[in-house]
């Protein structure tokens, strides 16, 4: 590491300075407009964050979609197996009308705000499938190319793609049609880092029970994902095994259970070494249950208080669709042969 930003970094640590992020705690900053969900900066309160809920295509200097579909081979009467087709595309990131709507009234009602695009603090680009092992869309597509690290909100997302038979039939039938809906999804997933709620709370924990349900649940199979974790969580509280006192803060008690389960995975499971067939590309969210680490007798009745404000991450994604080529399917759709 340069020794003179080392230097920059342990000055700011010492002096107690941090960097503006965004809050995520729902009472502190959480402001929601209709459609559109805000949130507060940790350091001036006339900020605040939102990201774009939708795509649209990217245009050249005459307003036309960069779109292009080139197929060949489709005629009656042509060998089937020789046909194809190419596909490209660039689009990027937007407000649907919805969203821009509300954005352009909080803006009109709070003229002292300035409104800002969350900062990513990493984000990729993925098309998936459900059936193991498969290549996704494989009977569409014989390659489907993009970058699979995504950019910053603003930053184009290109797409190249070459067509099976069937998939250059099945999309020049499509683009045959009004292209008012989505014809092809594919996801921009990115990760933004924030402070959690102001948190202070007391929880107790029936370790052993809390085990001994993962123990019961346990196949073997596949690890769990994070999010059935938090559900077995939310049921272990419904049943006492899990209590909660909130003592102050601006916590939910959903804020705080979602902080039990992230020490519960922490102290019952190991991550996932590679993804399973069905998961997402990251590993970051499937864990196997520590049947083999973990000794039972040693669990007990445990106290967990929280008193704090934590540095997090969260991950989201929004559909990216080639959708609104209408009026200029005549220039965008071409016959090679």
């Amino acid at each position: 590491m340069n020794k003179g930003f080392l230097l920059v970094v342990i000055a700011l640590l010492t002096s107690g300075k941090v960097m503006a992020v965004p809050l995520f705690g729902e009472t502190a900053g959480t402001i929601r407009e209709g459609i559109l969900t805000l949130f507060k900066d940790s350091h001036d309160p006339n900020k605040v964050y939102f990201f774009p809920n939708s795509t649209q295509f990217s245009r050249d200097n005459s307003k036309v979609p960069l779109f292009n579909f080139v197929y060949w081979g489709l005629d009656e009467g042509t060998n089937k197996a020789e046909a194809g087709a190419y596909m490209t595309l660039s689009t990027h990131l937007a407000s649907d009308p919805s969203q821009q709507a509300a954005l352009d009234n909080y803006i009109k009602n709070h003229p002292q705000m300035e409104v800002a695009v969350l900062p990513i603090k990493s984000s990729k680009i993925g098309l998936q499938t459900t059936i193991p092992n498969e290549q996704p869309l494989k009977i569409l597509f014989t390659e489907f190319n993009f970058a699979k690290t995504g950019g910053r909100a603003e930053d184009e997302i290109g797409v190249n793609a070459v067509l099976t038979p069937i998939g250059a039939r099945a999309f020049k039938a499509l683009l045959s049609k009004d292209m008012g809906g989505g014809k092809l999804k594919f996801d921009y997933c990115y990760t933004i880092q924030g402070l959690g709620p102001n948190m202070d709370a007391s929880v107790s924990v029936d370790m052993r029970r809390v085990y001994e349900y993962f123990e019961g649940s346990h196949t073997g199979g596949w690890g769990w994902f994070a999010w059935s974790i938090k559900t077995v969580v939310e049921h272990l509280n419904e049943q006492h095994a899990i209590n909660i006192t909130m003592n102050g803060g601006d916590a939910k008690q959903w804020e705080v259970l979602n902080t039990v389960a992230a020490t519960i995975t922490e102290r019952l499971f190991k991550p996932e070494l590679s993804a399973s067939p069905v998961s997402p590309a990251s590993t970051n969210n499937v864990f196997n249950f520590g049947v083999g680490y973990v000794k039972k007798e040693e669990l007990k009745n445990e106290t967990w208080n929280f008193v704090r404000r934590d540095l997090e991450e969260r991950e989201f994604c929004t559909a990216v669709v080639v959708k609104d080529l209408q009026g200029h399917l005549d220039q965008l759709v071409t016959r090679a042969d």
